[in-house]
């Protein structure tokens, strides 16, 4: 493990969880926190360290933050905090799927407490990130990668009026015939241990439907989600089903169609993509102009 030493880490005492709440982030040179108000990006994927550990998969060169600066460098966005929620047991064996759980009791892993993850980030850390850290309170971004990029669409799902922006490579997305109510039968990500603390045991399949991210988009203010820009993509389909979530990504494609929304880029299925960090950096690297362009039409309505 080699965490960018760039990145801060933060703990503190959480309520939600009855355990310390912990996140990196990532302040630029600009930073006062008595000064401007800078707009953010949550990165999410399970883990607080993910984003930021040059060596979490061998295919990786830097981490988010060297992304961030070749970007920066190129005159492409402006400053801007980088926020790395931890949404996982503190080992990671347990996704917390922003999700607040409902059989808790079912892992002993360390840093799970009370498992109120979705309570944990919408209560906490976005308010404890623009108290704290002086964030834009209405610049906001977000991005994932795998459970990340599901974590990440579901949040923009079920509060779309805190987001401008959120973007997604390669997510777990749930798909099936009628909107996630009966998973197809090939289909059995969600039926993983791992799982137990969040959705139950055994599988409530209404749980699964509640916590799709696109039954909650099918649910969620239309007017809200058309004011979000979109950036959505995933590995080709060649090399699903290790590989990829490519027929994941193309339902997710298909539903925001029909919720009139677009996505940002022409390319969603990336050719060469693939299920590691080093093609999620490259995801980072194109969504983090979008993202910032979305704040600029924020930031000079609302300076």
């Amino acid at each position: 493990m080699e965490i960018d030493p760039r990145a801060q880490l933060i703990e503190w005492p959480s309520t939600s969880l009855g355990v310390n709440g912990r996140m990196y982030i990532y302040t630029p040179p600009e930073y006062d926190p008595d000064g401007t108000a800078l707009p953010v990006v949550y990165l999410l994927r399970g883990h607080e360290r993910e984003w930021v550990n040059r060596r979490e998969d061998d295919s990786r060169i830097g981490s988010a933050i060297d992304v961030y600066e070749r970007v920066r460098a190129r005159g492409e966005i402006g400053p801007m905090l980088l926020v790395m929620p931890g949404l996982a047991s503190t080992d990671n064996r347990i996704p917390g799927l922003l999700a607040d759980f409902v059989a808790p009791q079912l892992t002993d892993a360390p840093g799970i407490g009370h498992g109120r993850f979705a309570t944990f980030f919408f209560d906490e850390v976005l308010p404890l990130v623009e108290r704290r850290f002086n964030a834009h309170p209405h610049a906001r971004a977000i991005t994932g990668f795998s459970l990340g990029g599901y974590m990440a669409i579901k949040a923009v799902a079920m509060r779309p009026e805190l987001f401008v922006s959120v973007s997604a490579y390669d997510g777990s997305f749930p798909y099936a015939s009628d909107c996630g109510r009966r998973p197809r039968r090939y289909d059995t990500l969600f039926t993983a241990p791992m799982f137990d603390p969040a959705l139950g045991r055994p599988r409530n399949w209404q749980q699964l439907h509640d916590h799709n991210p696109i039954c909650l988009l099918m649910q969620a203010d239309r007017t809200a989600l058309r004011r979000i820009s979109w950036m959505i993509q995933y590995g080709p389909e060649h090399i699903e089903p290790w590989g990829s979530n490519f027929y994941r990504g193309e339902y997710l494609l298909r539903a925001l169609a029909t919720l009139g929304i677009a996505n940002a880029t022409p390319q969603a299925a990336l050719p060469d993509g693939a299920h590691t960090w080093a093609v999620a950096d490259r995801h980072l690297e194109q969504a983090l102009p979008l993202h910032y362009r979305a704040f600029e039409r924020i930031i000079q309505k609302d300076p």
